[in-house]
């Protein structure tokens, strides 16, 4: 999982580098196209992003802290007594509005996009594309880089592909298509989204059946107290394995009866290679303590 941690951290950088050279062709644009004063309109999109971000930063930690931000612009958070609303019958306190979230705001704010392309009412309001997308784009971008800061590297390269793809729509003017450079992003983040979730499948799978491995040493622990077992030992480790192998499906139907349902057999192998594995490694030297032909 570090491995892929780090190839997140490669990625956001490049994420960033990108965003940061649109950003600048964009003034240049806008400079070629003699549309005012566009150094000062960009800085001015950057800081109200910015400050629209940090305020979001202290409602996001509140609300991880359990204390979501109480909103006092809300006129019906106003209350002189205690309210009660009528809810399937019941009637109950009526509950205070808090601050929502930026996640939450961007999600009614662009409930009219569709991938990355504003559709309905919402297009035709604005004719100019840095005025539909650049404060999307630019805030985005700096709350990718709070997420980061915060350890969620997966969800910030998300947000950095939205931005990307909204700054892109402001320089080439059309939101039909992406760009070249974002699908190759886009591959990039799904490689190791994929890479991720099989190392998470992965080490899901190993720790499965980690439970049955005590059992394994309390038998072998126990082995002369044990019923219909040799004197000597077993002949070989297959021996041992078929008197163990029933002992532990049981004992994993008991823990596990989920894995057992509608089981044509598969848990079983999983348990016999399990065993078969433990005893080439980390349970070898217990397991040849009883079988008869390492005794000699």
């Amino acid at each position: 999982m570090k491995g892929v941690s780090v190839i997140f951290d490669a990625l956001y950088l490049q994420l960033c580098a990108a965003f940061e050279d649109k950003f600048l062709e964009l003034g240049r644009k806008l400079e070629a196209e003699n549309k005012g004063e566009c150094q000062d309109i960009l800085r001015t999109y950057r800081q109200s992003a910015r400050d629209k971000i940090e305020e979001f930063k202290i409602i996001e930690l509140a609300k991880k802290q359990y204390q979501p931000d109480f909103d006092r612009s809300c006129s019906d958070n106003i209350r002189y007594s205690q309210e009660f609303i009528n809810l399937h019958g019941i009637m109950v306190e009526k509950p205070l509005v808090y601050k929502k979230t930026y996640e939450e705001v961007r999600d009614k704010n662009r409930s009219d996009i569709v991938g990355h392309k504003l559709t309905g009412l919402a297009r035709l309001y604005g004719a100019q594309y840095e005025s539909l997308y650049i404060s999307m784009a630019v805030e985005d971008f700096y709350w990718a880089q709070f997420l980061y800061d915060s350890g969620n590297k997966k969800e910030s390269c998300e947000f950095l592909l939205d931005a990307f793809s909204y700054i892109n729509s402001c320089i080439s003017c059309n939101d039909r298509t992406e760009s070249q450079e974002y699908h190759r992003f886009r591959r990039d983040f799904d490689n190791i989204c994929r890479k991720m979730n099989s190392s998470m499948g992965g080490k899901n799978k190993l720790q499965d059946l980690e439970h049955l491995k005590p059992c394994v040493v309390i038998c072998i622990e126990n082995f002369s107290s044990l019923k219909d077992t040799p004197a000597d030992g077993w002949k070989s480790k297959e021996g041992f394995f078929e008197y163990i192998i029933p002992y532990l499906c049981e004992y994993d139907k008991n823990i596990n009866p989920d894995k057992w349902e509608n089981d044509t057999g598969r848990r079983e192998v999983s348990i016999r290679g399990r065993l078969k594995k433990w005893s080439r490694g980390e349970l070898k030297e217990a397991i040849n303590e009883v079988v008869s032909k390492n005794k000699r």
